[in-house]
């Protein structure tokens, strides 16, 4: 299960940028007061441009952005002005120009136009999730194919080697774990830094990239499985340790992106609720889509623990280096050994994981040079 929720993290991370990519705007326009029409049209040309895009790779101006939203029972003010305003600075002068009472009947127009070109951002975002699933499954099961004959042939020819392996993967998901935690705590400047070189890149650039990423950890916690599926079968013939890590790699890829897959798409269900005349169903749809950013970053969260516990675990278990400290629990607490010895593995894998990410760092510059 732990493995499950780390892969879990790893995806969650993934999948939250590349949403972060499509949506790039959002958590600003719902904090900026709605009386900013500045913030109000550049918003609606940003979620205009960016589903635009995410759909036929075309950009569209400003006022394009805008009109492309009006309909039969669009304001005549909002559309006169649209049609005399040249571009969208003299727009915005237009409407400052109008009385009170126009320009509250326009700005509450502008409002709702921007809160449909939300949805529609959104909806062609979440048409993107599901084959970033697909391409990174198809990697994870590539990844297992190419490691059960690694791991078959070093089971035969060097088992010794075996740990050794396990030991690494164990500090690397360790690695990953301190590296998650401390990236969230206090490399801020460094994800300005690295928005704005991904800004740069297409939705396609982008999300190869983050597809390539995924699937490179992958190959780490799929090795980390295979090897541990390999080991409790020790004394099997070779045909029944082929066979069962065949089954154990497909079943766990499609368990796990599986689940994945499901998350994700409860937005869409989301949407699809708010589609209804239900009043409660609009409010389920409205709650699911609204509550999907939390339940990634609780997935993220967890899995960062749960990755954290199993590369303690794993180092732990190949090394005994906590032996002695799991039988004096064992031995005193009783009922609660378990879950302090859960503990124990979670402070080993940050103190691994922390002496890894030092190691890596003093080490960069000398590979470089």
């Amino acid at each position: 299960m732990s493995g499950i929720l780390g892969y879990l993290s790893i995806l969650a991370d993934d999948i939250s940028s590349l949403a972060g990519k499509s949506m790039a705007t959002t958590s600003k326009s719902l904090a900026t007061t709605f009386d900013d029409m500045g913030v109000l049209f550049d918003d609606i040309a940003t979620y205009t441009k960016l589903a635009s895009s995410k759909s036929s790779g075309l950009l569209i101006d400003d006022l394009a952005a805008i009109s492309s939203f009006t309909s039969e029972t669009t304001s005549d003010i909002l559309k006169k002005e649209l049609e005399k305003a040249s571009n969208i600075k003299e727009f915005k002068n237009n409407i400052e120009n109008l009385e009170e009472k126009s320009k509250k009947e326009l700005l509450s127009e502008l409002e709702k136009i921007r809160d449909k070109a939300i949805k529609v951002a959104q909806k062609n975002a979440a048409k993107r999730e599901l084959p970033i699933v697909y391409k990174i499954a198809l990697g994870s099961l590539k990844n297992k194919f190419i490691i059960i004959p690694i791991v078959l042939i070093l089971n035969f020819f060097a088992p010794w080697l075996i740990a050794p392996a396990l030991i690494l993967g164990g500090i690397y998901l360790a690695y990953e774990g301190v590296e998650t935690v401390l990236e969230k705590l206090h490399n801020h400047k460094e994800e300005i830094k690295e928005e704005k070189q991904t800004s740069k890149l297409s939705s396609q650039e982008f999300e190869a990239q983050k597809v390539k990423s995924a699937i490179k950890t992958d190959f780490i916690l799929s090795f980390e499985i295979i090897v541990i599926a390999l080991s409790i079968l020790s004394q099997s013939e070779f045909s029944v340790k082929l066979t069962v890590l065949i089954i154990v790699g497909i079943l766990t890829t499609i368990a796990v992106y599986g689940i994945v897959a499901l998350i994700i798409k409860l937005d869409d269900i989301g949407f699809y609720l708010q589609e209804k005349k239900s009043l409660l169903m609009k409010k389920i749809g409205n709650s699911l889509v609204s509550s999907m950013p939390v339940i990634i970053k609780i997935i993220s969260i967890i899995g960062t623990v749960a990755m954290l516990a199993v590369g303690g675990s794993i180092v732990a278990h190949q090394t005994h280096a906590l032996t002695f400290l799991e039988e004096f629990i064992n031995s005193n607490f009783g009922n609660f050994s378990s879950f302090l010895f859960f503990i124990v593995e979670i402070l080993f894998g940050v103190i691994i994981g922390f002496i890894a990410l030092k190691v890596i760092d003093f080490a960069k510059p000398i590979l470089k040079k």
